[in-house]
C-alpha cells in the first residue's frame, strides 16, 4: 500500500489539501493512495511511505523511523532526498514568464533544510536576484524583504517553501506587512502545477528501483 506521511495540523485546510494529494496521485498511479498524519501514532502495515517533509530535523530522524519500525513499512525517498527535482520544478513554475526576476524563498528554518537550499540557489542561479529567508531563525523574512528595500529593489516573488497551506503560509505573509515593496506571494508547493506529478514519480522510481533490486537479486 501506497502512503503519503504528512505532519498534520489543526489548519482545516492541511488534511484536505493532503487527501486532495493522494487522490491525484492515485490517478497517476492507478492504484489507491492513503494519507496518514504523525499524530495517527501508526502507519499501514507493511506500507511504502512517501514522508512528506522538506527538511531533515527531529521528524525524519526519530519520529519517522520509529513509525516505520512498528509498522513494518519502508520508506522512500523523501523530497530532501530528491531536492534537486523539486527546485526544478518550483523553479520552472516561477520562471515559465522570464527570468528577470527577484525570488525569495522562504524554509521554514535553514538547519536541516540545507539540502533544498542548495538546490534551490543552484537552479535558480540564472534570475535576477536569488534570496533565502527562514521563518523561524535568521535572516528571517521580515528582515530579508526590508534588507532588499534599502537596496532599492521594488518588487520581489515570494515563494514559500512550503508543503501545505497552514499556520505556517499564515505566519509567512504576516512577515510581509510591514514593507512597502510589491511582493507577490506564490503558493504552497501542494497548489504548484506539476506537484502531484512529482510525488507521483517518486512512487515510480522507488517501484522501479525494488523491481530491479530483485531481478539482479
Amino acid at each position: 500500500m501506497f502512503t503519503l506521511l504528512a505532519h498534520g495540523s489543526s489548519h482545516a485546510k492541511h488534511a484536505a489539501q493532503a487527501n486532495m494529494l493522494a487522490e491525484k496521485v492515485s490517478q497517476g498511479l492507478d492504484e489507491q493512495v492513503q494519507v496518514s498524519f504523525l499524530s495517527d501514532n501508526a502507519l499501514p502495515e507493511g506500507a511504502k511511505v512517501l514522508p512528506l517533509f522538506l527538511g531533515e530535523g527531529k521528524h525524519m530522524q526519530q519520529d519517522v523511523p520509529a513509525l516505520m519500525r512498528s509498522s513494518n513499512a519502508s520508506i522512500l525517498a523523501t523530497p530532501a532526498d530528491a531536492a534537486d527535482s523539486l527546485a526544478d520544478l518550483v523553479v520552472s513554475e516561477l520562471t515559465q514568464e522570464s527570468k528577470r526576476i527577484h525570488v525569495v524563498f522562504v524554509v521554514y528554518q535553514f538547519t536541516g533544510f540545507e539540502k533544498i537550499v542548495a538546490a534551490l540557489y543552484k537552479r535558480a542561479k540564472k534570475c535576477s536576484l536569488v534570496a533565502m529567508a527562514t521563518l523561524h531563525g535568521k535572516p528571517n523574512v521580515e528582515s530579508v524583504l526590508k534588507n532588499l528595500e534599502q537596496q532599492g529593489i521594488k518588487k520581489v516573488v515570494l515563494q514559500p517553501m512550503l508543503l501545505f497551506e497552514g499556520h505556517s503560509l499564515d505566519v509567512c505573509i504576516s512577515m510581509t506587512e510591514q514593507t512597502n515593496m510589491d511582493i507577490e506571494i506564490k503558493p504552497a508547493l501542494v497548489n504548484i502545477d506539476g506537484m502531484s506529478d512529482w510525488v507521483t514519480q517518486q512512487f515510480k522510481r522507488a517501484n522501479s528501483n525494488k523491481v530491479s533490486h530483485e531481478i539482479i537479486g
